[in-house]
């Protein structure tokens, strides 16, 4: 959702997931073809790593700045999940800087999402795995917003869907930028480029809280006990809910 917002200011382009980092590390669950990926054949020439990302991370990079231009807009964004776990990567490949957005969201609920949707290809199947998963993102967007906070902004699903234009209004001001009231009145429109995302997304022409506690409803008392167990040393409130700068 906050892609698709995103994508409707008239100077930013943030279109669905594009997996350059999943497909370079080859981060896929039991991917049959592996062995004849590109980035896993290219590396028989005797490759490494960073001699791979020098020479196909600006690609990637042309890739999102040529989207932009097409659309008339002067800055681009990327959503990914697993960006933070390549922060470091992109530090790489973006020398001169870039902001960081951690959004973050009810355990219960972003697991119970999981789980409906599935993902298998790069989502465990085992709850308890899907919990171990949550915790390693969170952990690792945690830790680039302490070490960076001056280009780090970390903002809550539900404080986002409660109140999308204050957070909107401050996320852009933090960015050098103004809301639009367009962002909220033509983000779920076709010019949002469909692609890779929550499917759930295409169905509202509205910021909603439906969402908000639907876990309720879908986890079992053992996942909820999983959840518990695994997330405990996260900055969650009694309701699984996050605590960030000393309030939810």
């Amino acid at each position: 959702m906050l892609r698709r917002l995103l994508d409707s200011h008239s100077r930013i382009s943030c279109g669905p997931e594009i997996k350059f980092f999943r497909d370079f590390y080859g981060d896929f669950i039991g991917d049959p073809l592996a062995h004849a990926r590109f980035l896993r054949t290219v590396r028989s020439l005797g490759l490494t790593d960073t001699e791979c990302l020098r020479i196909l991370g600006p690609a990637f990079v042309a890739c999102h700045e040529l989207a932009a231009r097409k659309l008339g807009k002067p800055r681009w964004a990327d959503k990914n999940p697993e960006n933070v776990l390549y922060l470091d990567q992109w530090r790489t490949i973006l020398p001169e800087g870039f902001a960081f957005v951690h959004v973050v969201r009810n355990p219960y609920d972003a697991l119970a999402s999981l789980k409906e949707i599935r993902f298998s290809k790069v989502v465990p199947e085992a709850f308890e795995a899907k919990a171990a998963l949550y915790l390693r993102y969170a952990k690792a967007g945690m830790k680039f917003c302490e070490e960076h906070p001056d280009v780090s902004m970390t903002i809550a699903y539900e404080e986002l869907v409660r109140r999308p234009q204050d957070v909107l209004t401050r996320l852009l001001q933090r960015l050098g930028e103004s809301f639009e009231p367009q962002m909220l009145e033509r983000f779920h429109l076709a010019e949002r480029r469909p692609g890779l995302e929550d499917p759930h997304v295409t169905k509202r022409a509205d910021v909603h809280t439906e969402s908000i506690g639907r876990w309720k409803s879908l986890l079992t008392d053992h996942e909820q006990s999983a959840i518990r167990h695994a997330l405990r040393e996260l900055p969650l409130g009694p309701s699984g809910e996050w605590v960030l700068n000393g309030s939810p």
